[in-house]
């Protein structure tokens, strides 16, 4: 069970997830800040990278610095350029830290599933 998303205290991560090196983190959120296009639902709001999904997901977890109990979890293209559309880069979910954790222990339990 996951702790307070209180990010002193790190919480767990679901499976596949990991707190990124600051190397990481500065590389994902220099990545995310080109493809933002105006109009997308994180324009102009400050985040900071939390966690990122290990594979070929490519997906991050941003924590709203303004509002902390909100993380929105973002699939990045690295395309390295300003995305097409506000649609882009794809928002996979957006909640509080609890949600965020079921919403990846859903997927899990349904990648399980499939795999037998």
């Amino acid at each position: 069970m996951p702790m307070s998303p209180n990010i002193s205290l790190r919480p767990a991560l679901p499976e596949g997830w990991y707190y990124p090196k600051a190397a990481d983190a500065q590389s994902l959120l220099s990545e995310f800040r080109r493809e933002l296009p105006h109009g997308h639902l994180l324009d102009g709001i400050p985040v900071e990278v939390f966690a990122w999904c290990d594979g070929a997901t490519d997906d991050v977890l941003f924590h709203h610095l303004r509002e902390p109990d909100r993380f929105t979890v973002i699939h990045l293209t690295w395309a390295g350029h300003t995305e097409i559309n506000t649609q882009h880069p794809t928002v996979e979910f957006d909640g509080n830290f609890f949600d965020f954790f079921a919403h990846e222990e859903q997927i899990l339990q349904w990648l399980r599933l499939r795999a037998t």
